[in-house]
């Protein structure tokens, strides 16, 4: 195992991101389970905006391809969060992340099944291969009130959207915290997160 990073920086929120380029990078196989992109949908409606590239109907557990939940993310991002820099956006979209995995009968036995900080972060981090492929996470470090998180091959934006979602967790476990992050590609990344 790769040791743990001695610096941990909070993102750059306002730092320029290529989106085609990310999203051209994602693997062909690479896929999400669609009640992750329904939600986006749901927000996208929710905010009234329509997303050009959405499909009429996403089934919940269906693999659709991960490249198709980037181009819905960043399409968000930019039309439901138009005064925001395009990575607090996707930040931002992240956080609602748990409610869409609880909104799910697989999602509330691992995720809402848990209490306390580190199992819920675990929970959340197992839940990762069971709905985007090829992602890899693991709770590689806890403390008191700190755990890390290891992220591989997380191809929908590691260092801002993926921010967001264990910013959402921590808020799901009823704890005020924050996210740092270790980049070490733009798929790879540990995220410390202390409460």
């Amino acid at each position: 195992m790769e040791a743990l990073p001695s610096d941990w920086s909070e993102p750059s929120w306002t730092l320029p991101l290529d989106a085609d380029a990310a999203i051209a990078a994602v693997p062909e196989d690479a896929t999400m389970t669609g009640m992750f992109l329904a939600a986006l949908v749901a927000v996208a409606s929710e905010r009234g905006v329509e997303l050009p590239s959405a499909r009429p109907r996403y089934v919940a557990f269906q693999p659709y391809p991960l490249r198709e939940h980037c181009r819905l993310l960043v399409e968000l991002s930019r039309l439901g969060f138009p005064n925001r820099p395009l990575r607090e956006a996707l930040r931002r979209v992240g956080r609602g992340a748990p409610e869409v995995l609880l909104g799910s009968t697989v999602g509330r036995v691992v995720l809402g099944s848990v209490e306390g900080t580190v199992p819920i972060l675990q929970a959340m981090a197992k839940s990762y291969a069971l709905h985007m492929r090829p992602a890899t996470l693991d709770v590689i470090q806890t403390g008191e009130r700190q755990a890390v998180v290891r992220l591989n091959e997380v191809y929908n934006f590691a260092d801002c959207h993926n921010v967001g979602v264990f910013e959402g967790v921590l808020r799901y476990a009823g704890v005020n915290g924050r996210v740092r992050i270790h980049s070490r590609s733009p798929t790879r990344a540990d995220l410390c997160c202390d409460w």
